[in-house]
This record gives C-alpha cells, structure tokens and sequence, in this order.
C-alpha cells in the first residue's frame, strides 16, 4: 500500500513542480554558454548519464511554459536556452513545499531527513514509523535508511532516537541541544524558507516579523552593531524558544554565572524577553532569560562607542596576538600596524568564542565563494584559527574559519593596494604635440591605475633624458638604440593589438606559469580509487624524486582534515598545512574515473600545490592562476582529456595567454 502511494505520489511532483535535482541541472546549465555533455553533468551532480538524460527527458515537457528549453546538440550536449528570465528565475526560486500541500519535495534525501528530524524534535510523545512513511509517502525501508542519517546528525548534539515497542520512536536528551540542533537545520536551509510557513507552521511568520522588531528596537535604543544575518540568527532562536515553551519544554541547568559575567548583555536579554512576553502572552522561566544571554553573546553585540577601547587586556588580546604571530612566520604577512583589521578581527573573535563554548554553529552563506575566490586568505585563516583550537582545546569549523578569511582578505587587499609598483613611463612620439597629447590622454584613460606617465618627448631628445627613473618606454617610431629600458613600439592612435602588447608588459613575470610545470611530476589518466589513493600516490612519486620530506603525506592530509580542498568542477587542490619544499611547483594528476572526494564533491583533476619554504605569500598567486583557469568547465574537460604532459602544459600554457586577468 506505501509503495502505491510512493509511485502515485511521484507522479503528481513530476507534474506539478521541478525536483531539487532538476533545479540543480537546469541551474548548471545555465551558468555555461557552451553545450555540457550528460557525462560532465553526471558527474558534477553525482548522477549516472541514464538519470541525466531521464531528467531531462521528464522536464522538457513542462519547463517550456517557464520561459526555457533545452537544447541538444549531436556529439557537443546539451544547451539551456532560457527565453524568458524572469519565468526562469521564478521557477528555479520557487518553493516546492508551495506547490506541495502536504510536506514538501519527498523525491529528494535531504528533504526526507529534514522532516524527520523537525517532526520527532518537536513531536511531545512518541510518533509510530508507519504515520511518518504515510506523511512522507515513502516506503518504511526508505524510512528505515533516511533514519541512519538522522541518527549520524543526532550524535553530534548527544541526541538518540527511543525505540518502544507499540509506540514508536521518540528523541531523548538535553533541551538545550534539542534547540540548537533545530536552529542549526533551520539555518542551513535557504533563507526564504526560513520565514515562510511550512507544513508543520514550526515559525509562524508574523510572530519572527514582530521578534525581529523586537531586536531591532533594542539595536537602536543601545545603539549596537549586529549583521543581518546574526540578526536572523537572533530572532530564529527566539522564535525556537516561543515554540519550545509553548509546548511544554524548558531549559534546565543553564548556570546564572552566565548572566552574572555578562551584565549588558543580560539587560538586553531581559528587555527583549519582557517585549515577547507581551507580543505572544508566554512566560519565560527566569534560566530561558540565560538561554537568550547566550545567543546574545554568539553575536557581534557591541556599543559603538566601546569600538577604540574594546578588548585590551582579555583572552581575546592574547588570542589576537597569537594570530598576528602566526600570520607573519607562516606566510610573511605582517599586519601588526592594521589597526581595522586588528580591530575588526578583535570584534569577531569574542563572540566566535562564545559560539564555541555554548556549541552553537553559526551559518555562513559566503563559504564556498570564499574558499574558492580567496583561497590564500582561507589558508591564513585555517593557520589563524589554530590559536582559539588551541586555547579554547575545541575545533574550529569551516564557517567560522571562512569569517576569519574575510578579514584576512581584506587586509591583503590593502597590502597589495600598498605594494603595487606603478610603472613610470616615458612617451616618445615623433607626430607632433597634438597627437602626442592624445596617445598620453588615451594611456592615461585605459592604465591610469598601472602606469604614471613622467614625460613624453621627441625622439630626438631622448639621447639626452635621464632614464635612470623610468620602467618603459612607449614609443610610436622603432629605437634601435639599447637604452637599457624595456622599448614598446605602438601606433599613435592605439589600436587592440597594441593595447594588448601593452597588457602584456605590465603584467609580465607576474604569473609565469611554465615555471610551476614539469613534465615529470605530471600524472594523467590514473585509476585511483579514492582521495586518500590520490595524495598518497602523489606525494610517494615526489618523495621519489627526492622533492619532498618522507612525512609530506601526512602534512597534506592534515590540511585536508580541517577543510576539505575540492572547489568543485571537478577540481581539488590539496596542499600541505605548512611549507615543505625548497623550490615552488605544481604535481598535477588526471583520473580515469572520477572519485568522491568529500561529501557529495566528485573530482577528476588533482593539483597538489608545493609551495617554498620560508615564502608562502606565492601561494595567493598560484591559487589565483590556478583557478582562474580551472573553473571554465570546458577547460577542464580538455585537461582531463589530455594524454601527455606536453599537452596538458600547452592547454595551460594558451589558458593563460588568452585569460584578461593575466
């Protein structure tokens, strides 16, 4: 009976709205301009090319009304040709828990998982299998395998599920973590669910509305500083509290030390909880006011005013000061004298902190774009974080080591503001003052930031003009003459070809990418079975060849037991937690096959990145290089295709060449 309900039940979603699966295709279609074959699809979403075609297949008779459809193309794949964006838009934004009034899209895992974890934490008795697998319309051997995940997420806040016979399952352990773990799945999904009513009306969205109010008033009366997505976190662990209490559950052996420690932030807490008191008619016991103190604490709750004087002598001064010791011997970065990022790195440390003592998880929707667009902040950050570990004897996760990144990024960003060389440059121009004037305008229009412009002059005065300042010449008429200055010869009126030369020199020497290349320490079309296979083998071929040092291998895994360094495209790029070489290269690897390398992230193309020692600050250059090439898909398709290593270096090598930000 189940499984009829299961088949029916699937074909009324494949009706009436798109999977999260098909989102996700049509997605990444989207984001290519050239034809993604089923084989490349398949393995970015970790689907076989038979559930692709299946897929898309299903969809194109109803996604044609959405303003889309797909194109196939013998022997190049398949092309999403979107005709109207805002009907595509639409659809792939669009909740299927709205167009689905029983309990969302049950076709997906996730989804499945989810559910059940809200409905037995909020459930008051036991709840029978068979009513879940009757709601979720999906079998009790489904059911039964979802439930092994649900307990691997239980474990992780001392939560187990109590099986009674006759009466069904039912989760048991501290209320406290029964919350954090509800807030903690409310906050990974997407943000427009968050507020919106679903299936079980688990937050209601008039009462969050009013809580954030409620906040926001207290903000601005203390004048405090609080992002908005702390903000949200906030008011979703209020509205957790509302509901808890509301049925029946309180939170026992918070102890007042808490508040005690903490009395601005427990002025707040009271003022806020007075506030929701009058808004929903519920009573908080007097250690729910604790429970609010520390999510209060969990965030950036700071008077203005306090900003210059803030922290001088705490465990967060030595914490700081640990990381600015770490940051200047392991990479060379010395930002003693930033005083913004000291202070502003000061203002996140406190609460990270508290978020980590009171094991609360803080959500960070920039993860994945920091990691992938700076990833030599993120490694300072991973070296960074070692110093609240090792205070505070407690990991440190991903999120909040991506928000110690922001900062870093920052503060590099100035100090390559600070350090970039502006070229000086000398015009000679045989034309006349006029066009002379309009070659300098057009320099100065297109490379103001690059190039400073000291003079421009006849050739005929050149023989007498001291060159000792400047770094180019750029000359409209050839200068047999060795001046022992680069000599770049142009049109008067500048044409692409000149601008492009121009590109060239200002940039060249910066990314050479041959120099990172040997054909020796390249590895293609390998039958590895996993990720642990793949660094092994590398790193034993390097230990070979007398490059590296015989425990290479496990400073490689230990950098990837902290963050996993999959970037997806198929792409991972491991490397040591420390610097270990003398000299700095790449050891590349494509496989056969591709194989999972964290998570749900399938990779084929492996770049272990050996960086000198005693001169990390290359990494930032290698990362943006490398990246920058490998996440156009169909370059990486190409470099997985490859045979040789000649090959390979050459499709880098015209990568490079014809990529502007190089």
């Amino acid at each position: 009976m189940t499984g009829s309900k299961e088949k029916t039940r699937g074909g009324k979603a494949d009706m009436a709205f798109l999977t999260r699966r098909q989102k996700d295709l049509l997605t990444l279609l989207s984001k290519s301009k050239k034809p993604l074959t089923a084989d490349w699809l398949a393995k970015e979403l970790g689907l076989s090319e038979r559930t692709i075609r299946s897929e898309i297949k299903q969809m194109e008779p109803h996604i044609k009304s959405e303003g889309m459809f797909i194109e196939s193309i013998r022997g190049k794949g398949y092309v999403l040709k979107i005709v109207d964006d805002k009907k595509f838009a639409k659809t792939i934004l669009k909740d299927p828990a709205e167009e689905n009034h029983t309990a969302g899209d049950f076709a997906e895992k996730e989804e499945r998982v989810f559910y059940i974890l809200k409905r037995l934490l909020l459930e008051k008795d036991f709840i029978k299998l068979e009513i879940l697998s009757d709601e979720m319309f999906i079998s009790l051997s489904t059911l039964q395998n979802d439930l092994k995940e649900v307990k691997e997420i239980l474990e992780k806040y001392n939560l187990i599920i109590r099986n009674r016979p006759h009466y069904g399952s039912k989760i048991e352990g501290d209320e406290y973590m029964k919350r954090l773990c509800l807030s903690n799945l409310l906050l990974e999904r997407n943000k427009r669910k968050l507020i919106k009513e679903d299936s079980l009306h688990f937050i209601e969205p008039d009462i969050f509305n009013k809580i954030k109010e409620i906040i926001l008033k207290k903000i601005y009366k203390y004048k405090i500083e609080i992002s908005d997505i702390s903000l949200e976190n906030l008011a979703t662990h209020i509205a957790i509290a509302c509901r808890r209490i509301q049925d029946g559950f309180v939170i026992r052996g918070l102890p007042d030390i808490v508040g005690e420690d903490h009395p601005f932030e427990k002025i707040v807490a009271k003022e806020i909880i007075k506030d929701v008191e009058n808004l929903t008619g519920l009573t908080f016991p007097a250690e729910e006011i604790n429970y609010i103190i520390i999510h209060l604490l969990g965030t950036k709750l700071i008077q203005k005013k306090e900003l210059i004087e803030f922290s001088k002598y705490d465990e967060v001064e030595t914490i700081i000061q640990c990381m600015l010791k770490r940051l200047r011997s392991e990479f060379n970065w010395d930002f003693r004298n930033d005083h913004e990022f000291i202070q502003a790195l000061t203002l996140h440390i406190r609460p990270a902190m508290n978020r980590m003592r009171y094991k609360m998880n803080i959500r960070n929707p920039l993860l994945q774009d920091i990691k992938k667009k700076y990833p030599a902040a993120f490694e300072g950050a991973i070296i960074a974080s070692k110093c609240i570990e090792e205070y505070l004897q407690m990991e440190v996760v991903e999120d909040e080591i991506a928000y110690i990144a922001l900062h870093i990024g920052v503060a590099l960003e100035k100090m390559k503001l600070k350090k970039r060389k502006i070229k000086k440059v000398l015009i000679v121009c045989a034309s006349g003052v006029g066009s002379a004037k309009l070659l300098y305008y057009r320099l100065q229009n297109l490379f103001a930031q690059e190039i400073e412009i000291m003079d421009t002059i006849n050739y005929y005065n050149l023989p007498t003009y001291d060159l000792s300042m400047i770094d180019l010449i750029i000359s409209t008429i050839p200068i047999p003459e060795d001046l022992g200055v680069p000599v770049l010869v142009v049109n008067t009126l500048l044409d692409e070809k000149d601008i492009s030369s121009i590109k060239n020199v200002l940039s060249m020497n910066k990314n050479n990418i041959k120099k990172y290349l040997n054909p020796e320490r390249i590895f293609l079309q390998q039958d590895l079975p996993d990720r642990d296979s793949v660094i092994s083998f590398l790193c034993h071929e390097l230990v070979k060849q007398n490059l590296v040092p015989k425990d290479y291998a496990d400073l490689v895994f230990e950098r990837e037991s902290i963050a996993p360094t999959s970037f997806g495209n198929l792409v991972a790029v491991p490397h040591p937690i420390k610097p270990s070489t003398e000299e700095t290269f790449w050891t590349i690897c494509t496989l056969k096959n591709p194989i999972m390398w964290c998570d749900d992230q399938l990779v084929q193309f492996v770049c272990l990145l050996n960086v000198h020692d005693g001169n990390q600050t290359e990494l930032d250059i290698m990362f943006n290089i490398l990246l920058n090439i490998i996440e156009d898909k169909s370059v990486v398709q190409e470099l997985i295709k490859c045979e040789t290593a000649d090959e390979l270096i050459h499709l880098l090598e015209t990568k490079m060449k014809v990529d502007e930000n190089f």
